[in-house]
C-alpha cells in the first residue's frame, strides 16, 4: 500500500504581511515580522543547477520507494538571498518533508525578488516537492493572487495552548460589539494591520494595499497622492502626533499628512528608508520610527538616531519598539534584545540582568495609573526552541517597587504566549491582550481572564493585529476580517 502525504493548502496572508504562514505546519525557522508574498518587479527564485545537486542528495539520502505526494513549502528570502522555510503543507510532519526543511534552510542557492533593480528586503514564494515514482521532483510555484485573495476572507479557528484555565467570559455580556467590513460598509477590504485614532477622533486604518478614513459612518480612501502607486503600495506603519499629523511607511518612503497636504521625506536627509512601527510619545511631542537603522526621532522639525555607535548597550540596530513612560525613561526594543535609558541617560541593558527581558524584545508596552509597566515580549532566540509556536513569552509586568513578573499559559489565563499588543483600559482597570491565533485577551489584574474570538464571541476573528481606544474608550480592533468596536454597554 503507497503512502501518501496530504496536501492541505490554506492561504492565510496577503501582500503585506506581519509573520504569517500559508500553510498550516508552521515553522519558526527565521526572522519573519514582515515580509511580501511573491512580490517584485522580479519574483524570488532559486539557482536551478544548485536545485537540482539539492534534489540529487534528497533522493539519495532518503527512502523513497512506495511513498508518492506532494508537499508545498513556504520559503522566506532576505535582500542576502538567504532562505528559511516558513511553513508547509505536510500536517503529518513526515520525517522526509522535515527532511526537506533541513535542506532547503542550509540551501545556497536562493536568488531574492527585486522592484526596480534593489533587492526586497524580504519576500516569501512557494515551492513544491513532489515524490514519484522513487523520486524527488522540486520547482517554483507562483501564489495566483486572485484566488488567494478570494480565499483569504475566511476567519480560522482560534488556537488555545492553555488547556487548563477555564474561560467562563462573565463580562463578554456587558460589551456591545460591532463589525464593519466589506459586506456590511463599504470597507474596501477585511484585512486591517494598523489603526490609529488623531484628534478630530477620525480613525484611520490600513487595508491591504490602502489607506482608509473612518468618521463612523463611511470609509473614505485616505493614500497618498505624492508618489505614483505602481504596481503594488502598501502601507506598514501609521500614527498620528500631537499636532494631528499623520505619519505612515509606504513603499521604501516615510510621509505625513497636515490634513492639507502630504509630505515625502528623503531618505538621506532622515536616515531611513522605512519603518517596522511608527508610535508616538504624547508627552514629548516625539515621533518613534523604529527600523534596521536603529530609533529614529522626529521632535519639532528636527530629526535624530539612536543606533549601536551612539548607544554602545543596545544590543542591535533593528529597533522593533520604543516608547517613554511616565517617569520619561525609553524602553527600546529590538531583535537582539532590550534596553532601558532612563531620563539621566543610564542605560539598562536587560539580556545582562536576571529579569523578564533577559532574552526578549520588546513588542508593545503600556502603563497603568500607578505607574506598573506592561510588555507584550518576543523571544527573539530562534534557536533557543526551535519549531515551536507556544514559546515562553507571554506578557511581563514590572511593578512600581521594581519587582517583575512573567505571565504564561503555563502559571495564568494567557491562552497563547505570542502577544501582538496590551493596552491598559484606564475606565475598567483591566488589561486587554491581543493575539494572531486565540483572539482578543481580557485580564483584571488579578485572576480572572476572559478570552473573545470568532468561536465564542461577535469578534469575527481569531486574529487581531492591532488596538486603540477612542476618546470614549471605546476599544477598537484592526482584525484581518474587518474593523471591530467594543464598549461598555
Amino acid at each position: 500500500m503507497k503512502r501518501k502525504f496530504t496536501l492541505i493548502f490554506i492561504l492565510l496572508i496577503t501582500s503585506s504581511i506581519k509573520a504569517q504562514n500559508l500553510f498550516p505546519k508552521k515553522l519558526e525557522n527565521c526572522k519573519s515580522d514582515k515580509f511580501c508574498l511573491d512580490c517584485g518587479d522580479i519574483k524570488a527564485n532559486v539557482d536551478q543547477i544548485k536545485l537540482e545537486k539539492l534534489v540529487e542528495n534528497l533522493n539519495s539520502s532518503n527512502k523513497l520507494n512506495g511513498i508518492k505526494g506532494k508537499v508545498m513549502f513556504q520559503i522566506l528570502v532576505d535582500s542576502t538571498a538567504k532562505g528559511c522555510v516558513l511553513s508547509h503543507s505536510d500536517v503529518s510532519d513526515n520525517i522526509i518533508s522535515r527532511n526537506i526543511v533541513e535542506a532547503l534552510n542550509r540551501f545556497d542557492g536562493f536568488i531574492p525578488a527585486k522592484n526596480k533593480e534593489k533587492n526586497e528586503e524580504r519576500t516569501s514564494f512557494n515551492m513544491s516537492f513532489e515524490i514519484k515514482d522513487g523520486s524527488i521532483k522540486a520547482k517554483v510555484e507562483r501564489v495566483n493572487m486572485d484566488n488567494f485573495k478570494k480565499s483569504f476572507d475566511k476567519p480560522n479557528s482560534p488556537e488555545i495552548y492553555n488547556k487548563d484555565y477555564v474561560y467562563k467570559n462573565e463580562h463578554l455580556k456587558d460589551y456591545k460589539i460591532t463589525v464593519w467590513n466589506s459586506q456590511n460598509s463599504n470597507l474596501p477590504n477585511n484585512m486591517n494591520d494598523h489603526i490609529v485614532i488623531d484628534k478630530k477622533g477620525i480613525i484611520w486604518l490600513t487595508v491591504d494595499e490602502g489607506l482608509v478614513t473612518f468618521d463612523g459612518e463611511k470609509f473614505k480612501n485616505a493614500e497618498q497622492n505624492i508618489t505614483e502607486k505602481g504596481k503594488y503600495f502598501a502601507y506598514y506603519a501609521i500614527t498620528s502626533d500631537n499636532k494631528n499629523t499623520k505619519w505612515v511607511y509606504g513603499k521604501k518612503n516615510i510621509y505625513s499628512y497636515d490634513d492639507k497636504k502630504w509630505t515625502i521625506y528623503d531618505p538621506k536627509e532622515i536616515g531611513i528608508d522605512g519603518a517596522y512601527e511608527i508610535f508616538n510619545n504624547i508627552k514629548t511631542g516625539e515621533v518613534f520610527f523604529c527600523s534596521d537603522e536603529g530609533l529614529t526621532i522626529y521632535n519639532d522639525g528636527k530629526w535624530s538616531n539612536i543606533n549601536k555607535e551612539i548607544i554602545k548597550e543596545l544590543p542591535s540596530n533593528r529597533v522593533r519598539f520604543a516608547k517613554r513612560d511616565s517617569k520619561n525613561r525609553l524602553w527600546i526594543g529590538t531583535y537582539s534584545g532590550s534596553i532601558m535609558i532612563d531620563k539621566n541617560n543610564k542605560v539598562t541593558n536587560f539580556e545582562k540582568t536576571q529579569t523578564v527581558l533577559n532574552g526578549m524584545c520588546i513588542t508593545s508596552m503600556d502603563e497603568d495609573e500607578k505607574g506598573n509597566l506592561y510588555f507584550g515580549l518576543f523571544e527573539y532566540d530562534l534557536k533557543k526552541n526551535p519549531g515551536k509556536m507556544n514559546k515562553n513569552e507571554g506578557i511581563g509586568i514590572m511593578y512600581t517597587n521594581g519587582t517583575w513578573k512573567q505571565l504564561t499559559t503555563s502559571n495564568s489565563g494567557m491562552p497563547y504566549n505570542e502577544t501582538n499588543q496590551v493596552l491598559y483600559d484606564k475606565k475598567e482597570k483591566v488589561l486587554w491582550i491581543s493575539s494572531d491565533r486565540a483572539g482578543l485577551v481580557r485580564y483584571d489584574l488579578k485572576d480572572t481572564w476572559e478570552n473573545y474570538h470568532n468561536e465564542n464571541s461577535e469578534i469575527p476573528t481569531s486574529y487581531i493585529s492591532a488596538m486603540t481606544f477612542d476618546n470614549n474608550g471605546n476599544l477598537y480592533l484592526a482584525t484581518r476580517q474587518g474593523l471591530v468596536k467594543v464598549e461598555k454597554k
